[in-house]
């Protein structure tokens, strides 16, 4: 697909930039953003925009106001750390331009929620109106900085709860009593009303849909139709929400699924988002399609077999956040152990297409054999052998940007695995004929998945 005169594959993975979410790795992930090339990004804006406090917040965002590119300002940002120190000396850095990169902006709503329910004091009526300006607020937002993608304003959900939320009684309650589908469907009402009303808007807009079981997902998906009949108005794509995690979900979305014959054990996450991939390709037609925080390597096969377009995971990078101090000390030691280490992305498919041998999956570095050869990806010619990652990690005590460059190298391989795995799908009509030309056991479990959807 052309996106604003950049080519956006299908299917593509997007990277995930958490800096504002969080520092150390997360800035470094900007630094050496040349290893994953123009791999698209997904950002947060939440994070991004400084009017909601928040414990990572940047005072580099402070100056957004001065670039007209979401790219420039990323860019400002990577001369930034790197005029502050935060690069491995030993690394020489190119030049490197972030408006190579499409650009998804996600609104972190879950969080901006929150916010907005303390400042009117948990008054719902209040709340609705405040939430319905906020969302024109982040699109007038996305437009300013060039967004390339928006993902449609909704109250999304959260998976864990690590903001101390349940130490607020009024604010749990509250968050309870709201009709999350009545205001999630106002908010779509609104953002189709936007866009008929902004036919200039620069960024392309993705419909969130949502939907505790198949039959509401289908029905959602039916209203946005209506409403882009409604208003004579349409969203570019859509984007898959409230999917991403298999815990707490209705049981319907595992109907005529049985996993006995190959184990819950990585595949048991994939079936919702395939489902909820296959109800909405079956309603919208040729239409983009992202899912949510859905970009695990094992979902992404099924997901684009099953229509969906893009994907989204923080995990390849965020593994790399395992690894205590006291690992960089034992790192050469392959004894399995119960102290945390960064995890290394084992198996996939090398940069020539040829299928590696190691079963697929992340593990402890200390377990990563010294002489396996890497797979060809910029971050694993820079590092050049499995020892030469360990040597740089076990120098945190003395250099802590070695020790950053190792995790660096790290993640940024696995975020490539998923590059090269949406490269290779497209040349295969299914997963049928995609699991004969690269068998292994995941692979072969998604076939027998598929064969039941």
């Amino acid at each position: 697909m052309n996106v604003h005169g950049k080519d956006l594959p299908v299917p593509s993975f997007f990277q995930v930039y958490n800096y504002g979410g969080g520092n150390g790795d997360k800035d470094r992930e900007i630094v050496y953003a040349e290893l994953t090339g123009n791999t698209p990004a997904l950002i947060n804006y939440f994070y991004i925009n400084n009017s909601f406090p928040h414990t990572f917040s940047s005072k580099l965002f402070n100056e957004i106001g001065r670039f007209n590119t979401v790219g420039d300002l990323y860019n400002f940002i990577r001369a930034s750390l790197i005029k502050k120190g935060e690069i491995y000396r030993g690394y020489s850095s190119p030049d490197y331009d972030f408006n190579q990169k499409v650009f998804l902006l996600d609104s972190g709503a879950y969080n901006i929620m929150k916010q907005i329910a303390e400042s009117v004091d948990y008054n719902l009526a209040l709340f609705r109106e405040r939430i319905l300006e906020a969302a024109a607020e982040y699109y007038d937002f996305a437009d300013r900085i060039k967004c390339d993608i928006v993902v449609g304003f909704d109250l999304g959900g959260k998976y864990t709860e690590k903001d101390g939320e349940k130490k607020n009684p009024r604010l749990v309650r509250f968050l309870a009593s709201l009709d999350k589908n009545e205001i999630n469907n106002a908010l779509l009402e609104l953002t189709v009303k936007y866009i008929k009303e902004h036919p200039d808007y620069y960024p392309y807009v993705l419909a969130t849909v949502h939907g505790d079981t198949p039959a509401e997902y289908s029905e959602n998906t039916r209203y946005i139709l209506s409403l882009e009949e409604q208003y004579n108005a349409r969203f570019w794509g859509f984007a898959l929400g409230g999917v991403a995690s298999y815990k707490q979900v209705d049981p319907s979305w595992y109907n005529d699924i049985n996993l006995s014959r190959i184990g819950k054990r990585g595949f048991i996450e994939t079936i919702v988002p395939a489902r909820a991939s296959k109800i909405v390709r079956e309603l919208v037609g040729d239409r983009p399609i992202h899912a949510l925080g859905c970009g695990g390597y094992n979902n992404i096969a099924l997901n684009y077999y099953c229509g969906a377009t893009s994907f989204d995971a923080a995990s390849p990078v965020r593994r790399v956040g395992d690894g205590s101090e006291e690992s960089t000390r034992i790192v050469f030691d392959p004894t399995p152990s119960k102290v945390g280490f960064s995890k290394f992305f084992m198996g996939g498919i090398n940069m020539d297409n040829t299928m590696r041998p190691e079963k697929t999956g992340y593990i402890k570095l200390n377990e990563v054999p010294d002489s396996m050869p890497l797979c060809g990806c910029p971050a694993c010619l820079q590092a050049q052998t499995v020892h030469n990652i360990k040597q740089l990690y076990s120098m945190k005590s003395t250099n802590s940007e070695a020790n950053y460059y190792s995790r660096q190298l790290i993640g940024l391989h696995a975020v490539m695995q998923h590059r090269k795995l949406c490269e290779i799908l497209p040349n295969y009509a299914g997963i049928q004929d995609f699991s004969i030309a690269y068998p292994n056991e995941l692979f072969r479990g998604l076939k027998y998945i598929s064969e039941r959807l």
